[in-house]
């Protein structure tokens, strides 16, 4: 008797995934995966978090489960590192589109967001970003404990700075809020946390991000950077001299720049002993 099903294999396969068997899901999504290498069908991923979308509640346990697969399951560079990653992007589509979700779909996302596979850690920046889709500012808020913490910090950095969670976003103060937390968090820091990975990506976002967030909002967040210019720490210093340097910047901000430019310039530390600042000297090694 031929199959009469004209669902698309996607859609069967997440209706089996959901009464149970979860195999054909799994291997069809991990064929499809181009994993490992070096780009991943992130369209695929859509088109799973949009079905998990259609279905409703039902699928949230599949998403979970497949969001929450270890690494000793789901080893990063294989394709099984694509299952995690269509699920936090389910989840993240979930929580944009069904605020009641929020709350239990954001717990699973901050427990990710330090994964040890990059591209787990990418996903759940994905993913943040479409839980705010439908109410920016609340999910501004919901991400305050997020900023204890220096991957999950760096998540929400990068997640703001991109759409449909920026477009959304209407309360500048809140905004200028989580930066302001996330910078104090880098430079409050303990000395030894400078080796830490998680402190790297939060500094590396600091340098970055905020650029796109200062060009929807502009003063707001250019009064904060400003604050930030006065941080005597040299590699946060960096980072927000880099920061200023963003082509999303330049041109339309200038006397904002110039602003912050000169608090860098003035917050300059003293030269230790100025009677034996002398400058450069030449080396003394041997010549090759």
């Amino acid at each position: 008797m031929p199959n009469t099903d004209i669902r698309d294999p996607l859609e069967r396969a997440l209706d089996e995934a959901i009464a149970g068997h979860r195999e054909p899901l799994f291997e069809m999504l991990m064929r499809g995966s181009r994993l490992p290498g070096p780009r991943m069908n992130t369209a695929l991923a859509d088109r799973f978090a949009m079905a998990c979308r259609a279905h409703g509640v039902a699928a949230d346990s599949v998403a979970r489960a497949m969001a929450q697969l270890p690494s000793e399951q789901a080893p990063g560079a294989t394709a099984y590192e694509y299952l995690p990653v269509c699920g936090l992007m389910a989840l993240g589509t979930r929580a944009g589109a069904v605020p009641a979700t929020r709350e239990a779909h954001l717990a699973v996302l901050h427990d990710l967001a330090d994964d040890t596979r990059y591209r787990v850690r990418d996903a759940v920046v994905l993913a943040l970003s479409r839980a705010g889709s439908s109410e920016g500012d609340a999910l501004v808020r919901s991400v305050s404990s997020w900023m204890n913490d220096y991957f999950q910090a760096s998540a929400v950095l990068k997640a703001m700075a991109i759409d449909p969670w920026l477009s959304t976003i209407q309360d500048a103060r809140l905004v200028a809020e989580r930066l302001d937390q996330a910078f104090k968090l880098a430079r409050d820091a303990p000395r030894a946390a400078a080796r830490y990975p998680g402190h790297k990506e939060l500094v590396s976002a600091i340098s970055k991000d905020p650029a796109h967030v200062a060009a929807r909002f502009g003063r707001p967040i250019f009064d904060v950077i400003e604050g930030w210019a006065r941080c005597d720490d040299p590699v946060l210093r960096r980072a927000v001299s880099d920061l200023l340097a963003s082509k999303k910047l330049a041109g339309r901000f200038g006397a904002d720049l110039d602003k912050i430019k000169q608090a860098l310039t003035a917050s300059l530390p003293p030269v230790r002993n100025p009677d034996h600042n002398v400058g450069p000297t030449r080396q003394r090694g041997r010549k090759r």
